[in-house]
């Protein structure tokens, strides 16, 4: 989104960036399917600069597109800088652009520990490659799959099998000052972190935990009980599958949250697990650039956790998912106070 109101889309279908405007209207296609200048094979994360240049990752590469004189939309090719090899190119981790221009290039990759370690390369507007701001290991992290060999060499994925039903899983976003904000999500607490990996402060909210009902503990166990029978192998033999799954052990509170969004001011907005009650729904609770605790927004539909939602200037967008045919749109709200 951008400093107008303006929502970016990536379109993985039609490779092709939509421009929104805040009723929803499309008012303008960026790029299309191929290898050439302004053109797109897998476009992902498209973030909006402070001059109203638009910086789009597309597979290994970022595509930078300027304004055109007559609209102000940033429609106009200008050039492509290389990103880093090997790069997750089916990523839904938003890109970032802090207050100093620096694009925050998300990567990711599993090592020996049987964890995935996450952390951001860090480019100035020219492509040239700055440093990597890392993401906390925390005690709740765990291998983002889960896998199984088919012979020597070779393996496939599996999916369903590398945490249990109401794991928290870590979360974080990098800022708008170049630090990053994450937390373990298994309490209400996120500690920023320089690019050294410092600790620079931590910010908490008293929000007890939230139990989950017994029925929907006990359904949730047993579609993983399911799930693990299905597998053509013993679940001691899949890599990636966490330890909790191999006990069928399920955590008996909800996550305390599964996003973070920080405005270009500085705000915190924390998406929590929402309560039985607000199924269906979004509570977001806002917290001051001090780290002081606002208020709480409720938005009437469930945002996706993944693309993360996005709040500038009082509009936040988001995904919704529908439940039943799985398609995905766009929700524009005002949450502005």
């Amino acid at each position: 989104m951008d400093d107008a109101g303006h929502v970016f889309v990536s379109d993985f279908q039609e490779p092709r960036i939509l421009v929104l405007a805040l009723d929803g209207q499309l008012l303008a296609t960026i790029g299309r399917k191929g290898r050439g200048p302004g053109e797109f094979t897998a476009p992902t994360g498209p973030v909006v600069d402070a001059h109203g240049r638009l910086f789009v990752r597309n597979m290994e590469q970022v595509v930078r597109f300027l304004p055109d004189p007559k609209s102000g939309l940033p429609t106009q090719f200008d050039q492509a800088f290389t990103g880093p090899a090997m790069a997750p190119w089916r990523s839904k981790l938003g890109s970032v652009i802090d207050q100093m221009g620096r694009f925050h290039f998300p990567l990711q990759v599993g090592l020996r520990d049987g964890l995935t370690h996450y952390a951001y390369r860090r480019y100035d507007p020219a492509g040239r490659v700055l440093d990597s701001l890392p993401v906390p290991i925390y005690p709740t992290t765990r291998a983002t799959f889960a896998g199984v060999r088919t012979g020597p060499g070779g393996g496939r994925m599996v999916f369903g099998v590398n945490v249990v039903p109401f794991h928290p899983m870590p979360t974080w976003i990098p800022t708008p000052a170049g630090t990053l904000l994450s937390g373990a999500a298994n309490t209400y607490e996120l500690m920023e972190t320089s690019v050294r990996g410092e600790r620079l402060r931590t910010i908490s909210l008293a929000q007890p935990p939230i139990r989950i009902p017994e029925r929907e503990r006990a359904e949730s166990a047993e579609a993983l009980k399911r799930r693990i029978d299905s597998l053509p192998v013993p679940i001691s033999e899949v890599s990636g599958a966490s330890e909790e799954v191999k006990a069928g052990k399920l955590p008996s509170t909800y996550p305390m949250y599964v996003a973070l969004a920080a405005t270009p001011a500085g705000e915190i907005w924390v998406q929590r697990w929402p309560p039985p009650e607000l199924r269906g729904r979004t509570v977001l609770d806002v917290f001051a650039p001090t780290g002081v605790y606002q208020r709480t927004v409720i938005i009437s539909k469930a945002c996706a956790v993944a693309p993360a939602l996005i709040v500038r200037n009082g509009i936040l967008a988001c995904v919704v998912i529908d439940q039943e045919s799985g398609a995905e749109s766009v929700l524009i709200a005002s949450v502005s106070r």
